[in-house]
């Protein structure tokens, strides 16, 4: 299923869910780190914000350290493409 496809949640209920003040949701919507059209996933991602900011980094460096994990999951995937070509 498509992402537009999901159910969204108001940055108020993400709030709520994730363990977050609304201001993070709305940080993380700014910079990008979680979609404007909040779903579940977005909540799990808001989760690893707060469980980041737990640990002491702040919002700046809580967005760098979520941008970076998704580069790479990016080349790991692009790795196992490769990988996939190359046995064939």
């Amino acid at each position: 299923m498509e992402k537009r496809e999901r159910a969204t949640i108001t940055v108020n209920k993400a709030a709520r869910q994730a363990g977050v003040e609304v201001r993070v949701v709305r940080y993380c919507i700014e910079v990008g780190v979680t979609e404007a059209e909040l779903t579940e996933e977005d909540v799990a991602e808001l989760r690893r914000v707060r469980r980041l900011m737990s640990l002491g980094i702040n919002l700046p460096g809580v967005e760098v350290i979520l941008r970076m994990r998704r580069q790479i999951k990016e080349l790991e995937a692009e790795i196992a493409r490769l990988e996939r070509r190359l046995r064939r």
